[in-house]
């Protein structure tokens, strides 16, 4: 998913004339592979080892044949609207199943194949396809620079294999070999060379460096480790079998069966492409999020300007500030490529002029403040009938966020309706209907999330913008997460500083249009703060929601106005540097707290294959995932899931299995519940961490009295053992006789 384009054209690609064309080769390609795919879809052939390759060909061959009749479209915007057409075609149509109960993946997904390879072998617009520029005569330094990409990239795989896999409080930067770090220096000095230094077809190099400098810092991470990495990820992953076991959802279950897009999608394209479960593709997310994303800052600031430096530099920026860890599989992650790409047919298609009152006010501003001409916008005019596709297609996209995330569809909103307002964008009443589909969907669901979350914390802004961390006893992880906090906060304050500077030089420039609608995308995702503060997480959300502006406004602080002096040059490439310095340590040292092992998620699964509707399952672990298969929901209420970790504390006492059986009656009492026949221990070695990140210093052996209640003891079984987890079965009647 190289982010590589024809030459460095920023505008629309002219077609020489409207008639339409017969399908060429890339039609006719991808329509063989649609038809391929289909049989292989509908016989269920291919299995787990070519899923990858059917997956691709879902995206890519009902996306294309939706995108190549938008004619005059920039191409890396085609490229990205080909990419989340395709989704958003299985999307919905596993959205009416769902909704339905009319589950049937695999002959939906073979249709909607069929009916775009038909699409394909119409013919259509003549500017739908342009082959690439032809390259220039060979030379060493053409060639110069794309065998030090390729060496970097060789050398970086090499590294894989030689980093350690013990992690202690540094996580992986005193894990990673080296060479590991000279392939990252190599990736972003050609980064910077590629966009501070741009000559002909500089393009190409420019995508393929910022690729695989995406490539290095979003998989590094993910290729180390044998399963998702994440414990949070482990939920989705266990409504989306859920889904795909059932062929349905139950929104009495818990929240994410309210809000289930993306998780019918996911079980949608999983099962149509010949995954078993989720657990096989989950770990993918997170470079393949990546690179969309900084696929779309591109294409957004494409559309804002012709300056190649600036839309690259963007796209650089996003990708070293992005530091959130929001790109792994998850509902806000498939939510927040959809905004984007919204943003950007937006931006595409429905530009307008606004008010006389605000045109009034640019001119104003600009006379006052501008020391110079403003740059030449050109912003193409399309049809009423493109303009129309493009408002449904805005709609679309919403309906998606709508069902698929509870936060996302508000912020999204609050920068788009004041620019629809002032008729800066146009219809003006697309951002009403687009906050009344938030509302109307929120609506039934409005007393479920008031019981179980609270719809609004506080209109305290400075309250919903903290964030208090579990406690902990000190140690020395707990001192290096409050370090890394504050670095993690520097890199933040860093971009905005550097965005708030860009947004000035280029106001002065005399680009106030512009100028205003990046700043007004950067500036309102704070205004959600003054509601909520998303379980601590609202100011996170605020910045992931302002960085592609923020990222905008940075390339514009080295890069707007004439051509850029030797200052310009050295800023800039000291700036990203720093930024890749203070990312790569916010990005990796936190590892030890979040990546779970094998061991724990296969115990996990076993637990849930065997466990029974009104058994009751007691942790020690903080950190193991055992929401993580389509049963989740045997135990997920409360009383059913029992954790001792805060008992194991205490070590003043050793904790007993009957100080544990008498625990978990009174919680199951408490939670109003029947004594449970079954009661499943599950004991792990590496209970230190919680999800949170905070070091719990307790001792192994506090477990050893527990374990040898549990092995002595009739009643007892152990039922489950990998080298790092035990499972035990208690039999209440039995217990101890």
């Amino acid at each position: 998913m190289a982010l590589l384009i024809r030459g460095d054209v920023s505008g629309p690609m002219h077609s020489r004339t409207s008639r339409r064309r017969r399908p060429g080769y890339p039609e006719y390609v991808l329509a063989l592979l649609g038809a391929l795919t289909a049989v292989l879809i509908l016989f269920d052939a291919g299995g787990e080892s070519m899923a990858g390759a059917k997956l691709l060909v879902c995206l890519a061959v009902p996306g294309w044949a939706l995108v190549r009749w938008l004619r005059h479209v920039d191409p890396v915007a085609r490229f990205v609207f080909t990419v989340v057409a395709g989704a958003t075609a299985f999307a919905l149509t596993a959205a009416v199943m769902g909704w339905l109960q009319l589950w049937n993946p695999r002959p939906a997904a073979v249709g909607i194949l069929l009916v775009s390879v038909t699409v394909l072998l119409v013919p259509g617009p003549r500017d739908a396809w342009q082959a690439p520029a032809r390259l220039p005569r060979p030379q060493l330094a053409t060639y110069a620079p794309w065998l030090v990409l390729l060496a970097a990239m060789v050398l970086w795989a090499t590294t894989l294999e030689s980093t350690n896999h013990h992690l202690g409080d540094y996580g992986l930067l005193t894990a990673f070999p080296a060479a590991w770090y000279i392939s990252l220096a190599l990736v972003v000095a050609l980064c910077i060379w590629s966009v501070a230094r741009p000559g002909a077809h500089s393009g190409w190099l420019a995508g393929a460096s910022i690729t695989g400098l995406v490539v290095i810092l979003y998989s590094s991470a993910g290729l180390l480790a044998d399963v998702p990495r994440l414990p949070w990820t482990y939920k989705h992953i266990a409504v989306t079998d859920l889904i795909q076991t059932t062929g349905q959802f139950d929104p009495n279950i818990d929240i994410y069966n309210r809000w289930p897009g993306f998780f019918l999608f996911s079980a949608f394209l999983g099962e149509s492409s010949g995954y078993k479960d989720a657990l096989s593709y989950a770990g993918w997310a997170e470079p393949v999020f990546a690179l969309m994303n900084v696929a779309l800052v591109l294409a957004i600031a494409r559309t804002l300007t012709k300056n190649p430096r600036i839309y690259w530099t963007s796209a650089l920026v996003f990708a070293l500030s992005n530091w959130l860890n929001q790109n792994y599989y998850s509902p806000q992650a498939f939510a927040y490529t959809l905004h984007l790409t919204m943003c950007l047919v937006i931006l595409t298609f429905l530009r307008g002029t606004p008010a006389g009152w605000v045109r009034r006010l640019e001119d104003r501003l600009a006379n006052r403040f501008s020391r110079s001409a403003p740059e030449p916008e050109e912003i193409k005019t399309y049809t009423g009938r493109q303009q129309a596709l493009a408002i449904v297609a805005v709609l679309v996209l919403q309906a998606m966020i709508v069902m698929s995330h509870q936060l996302t569809p508000y912020l999204a909103i609050l920068g788009l309706l004041p620019l629809f307002l002032v008729r800066y964008f146009k219809p003006a009443w697309v951002a009403p209907a687009l906050l009344m589909m938030a509302l109307l969907y929120l609506l039934p669901n409005a007393e479920f999330v008031k019981d179980k979350y609270g719809l609004l914390n506080s209109f305290d802004i400075f309250a919903n913008a903290g964030y208090k961390a579990a406690s902990g006893t000190p140690g020395p992880s707990l001192l290096s997460g409050r370090w890394l906090a504050r670095e993690a906060l520097a890199l933040s304050l860093f971009t905005a500083l550097l965005a708030g500077l860009g947004f000035i030089r280029n106001f002065l420039r005399g680009n106030v249009r512009t100028t205003l609608i990046v700043g007004t995308f950067a500036a309102t995702p704070i205004i959600g703060l003054f509601g909520t503060s998303y379980g601590g997480e609202g100011r996170l959300r605020v910045f992931m929601f302002a960085l592609p502006w923020l990222a905008i406004g940075a390339a514009w602080l080295f890069w707007s106005g004439k051509l850029p002096g030797r200052k310009a040059v050295v800023g800039a490439a000291s700036a990203i540097s720093v930024m890749a310095i203070m990312f790569t340590t916010v990005y990796f040292q936190n590892e030890a707290n979040v990546r779970v092992p094998a061991a724990d998620v296969s115990a996990s699964r076993w637990l849930d294959s065997n466990v029974q509707k009104g058994d009751a399952v007691v942790e020690t672990n903080y950190h193991l995932p055992l929401l993580v298969g389509p049963h989740y929901s045997f135990y997920l209420r409360s009383g059913q899931l029992v954790s001792v970790a805060s008992k194991l504390h205490n070590t003043g006492q050793p904790f007993t299995g009957d100080d544990m059986l008498t625990y978990v009656d009174k919680t199951r009492a408490a939670a109003k519940m029947r004594p449970s026949d079954r009661v499943f221990v599950v004991v792990s070695d590496l209970q230190q961490r919680t999800s949170t990140g905070v070091l719990r210093q307790f001792p192994k052996d506090v477990l050893v009295p527990l374990e040898h209640d549990l092995d002595v003891a009739r009643g007892s079984e152990l039922v489950f053992e990998n080298k790092s987890v035990r499972i035990y079965e208690v039999t209440r009647a039995d217990w101890g006789k």
